[in-house]
């Protein structure tokens, strides 16, 4: 059976493809994947792990680092500087063949669903300890009226300076899919997260811990962001043409809903991402 026999527009993306496009994005735009305070930004070795930067990025005097606020210290106008960095990154649709899953996830990987394993590696700089020394608040001067314990808040952080930064990486595995959901009588692609998985960290409150607040970040703000909507896109296919066609000439372009012949739409399958897709011209 041709893969058009059930729509006008059949779309498939192989997972190698997806994982390439990932690789030339991450070496093209580091500063996507890349974030650390000004301090560990201007001095590059600091970083946890060196970046594997296009050329043409420096060439365009593009940044190789997003720069963030120092991690503050409360009650303090303190912080400490820090570097967050997404090392690798990579999809596995199924069968599933790319990586392995951790056995949380019950492997081998489900039908219809797909996998992301990334490498997150990071670091908080700590000061030496003789400036520490000279920071430690003195107790108040008896008789002398004592500042709030809170510090103004116009007041800008000042990140401590540091040598290095304690560097550590963490292995996480996401699990889930896409699917398309209606909201306000609108159809939406929208991915899905069926669990989040961070490989051996010790002790394993500490692991669950991290594991709820980043699904909760996941699930509340991450995903919800990426819902493409799905209604009508028109495609006029005689722009710059009216000496040819007088009337603008519209191509509506829909996907094809659920159906018998149709079982999944999107379908993940095969190690790609399959779309069927419906035109209507007008």
């Amino acid at each position: 059976m041709a893969f058009t026999d059930s729509c006008d527009i059949f779309a498939s993306f192989h997972e190698e493809g997806f994982n390439r496009i990932l690789g030339h994005v991450r070496r093209q735009r580091p500063s996507l994947f890349n974030y650390a305070t000004t301090d560990v930004a201007n001095n590059p070795k600091l970083l946890c792990k060196e970046i594997d930067a296009h050329p043409i990025v420096a060439l365009r005097g593009n940044p190789q680092v997003t720069i963030a606020d120092p991690l503050p210290i409360p009650g303090t106008n303190f912080g400490v500087n820090f570097a967050a960095q997404l090392v690798d990154l990579q999809i596995d649709f199924h069968p599933g063949d790319e990586f392995q899953l951790p056995p949380e996830f019950n492997p081998p990987l489900q039908a219809q669903r797909l996998a992301i394993k990334v490498v997150i590696c990071g670091g908080i700089g700590c000061p030496d300890k003789e400036l520490l020394d000279r920071l430690i608040p003195r107790p108040p001067v008896p008789g002398r009226p004592t500042e709030g314990k809170d510090p103004p808040r116009n007041k800008d952080i000042v990140a401590l300076p540091t040598r290095q930064l304690n560097c550590f990486c963490l292995e996480a595995y996401v699990h889930g899919g896409l699917r398309i959901a209606t909201y306000h009588g609108k159809p939406y692609l929208e991915p899905f997260m069926d669990g989040f998985e961070i490989v051996d960290i010790e002790p394993k409150g500490l692991e669950n811990s991290l594991e709820c607040y980043l699904s909760l970040l996941m699930r509340l703000v991450v995903l919800p962001g990426l819902r493409i909507i799905l209604e009508r896109a028109p495609l006029n296919l005689t722009q710059g043409a009216t000496d040819l066609f007088p009337q603008p000439t519209n191509v509506m372009l829909s996907a094809v809903p659920v159906s018998g012949s149709v079982p999944n739409n999107p379908a993940i399958e095969d190690d790609q991402l399959k779309v069927f897709i419906k035109a209507e011209v007008n």
